[in-house]
Order: structure tokens, then sequence, then C-alpha cells
């Protein structure tokens, strides 16, 4: 998103970061409430969905992929 430009929705890029920060530490509560942690990768991906490096779609997209691949890797050992 070019900086000082605004979001289909008309919010500027500020307020989507803080409420992609609040969203990913609001999701972060919600699996330790469950006693699980995410992995460094998962970390990561959210890192740059706040930073608005990636958009929503690529990080459910990413996230599945991650979550995949964890679980062919399971399967197999």
């Amino acid at each position: 998103m070019p900086k000082g430009s605004v979001t289909s929705n008309g919010a500027g890029p500020a307020a989507v970061k803080v409420s992609r920060r609040q969203a990913a530490a609001n999701a972060l509560g919600l699996l330790r409430a469950e006693g699980l942690e995410p992995s460094v990768e998962h970390e990561a991906l959210a890192a740059r969905w706040v930073s608005g490096e990636i958009d929503s779609e690529q990080f459910e997209r990413l996230n599945l992929e991650q979550v995949r691949q964890r679980l062919a890797s399971t399967a197999v050992s």
C-alpha cells in the first residue's frame, strides 16, 4: 500500500496496522487460553501481516500452507 493511501474501507495505513496488531494479539490470547503456542514460523508470518508486507488473503493462504506442511511432516514421522 503506497504511503498516505487508504484502504477500501477508508482506513489509513496506521489504523490498519493498529487493527491488525490487535487482531494478532487476540488470536495469540485465544491460542494460549487453549494451552497452545504458535510456531515461530506462524509468528513471523503474523508479523509480516501486521506490518502490511502481505495482505489478509496471502496471510491466510501462507498460514494454511504452513499447517499442511507441519501435518505432513508429523504424519511421516
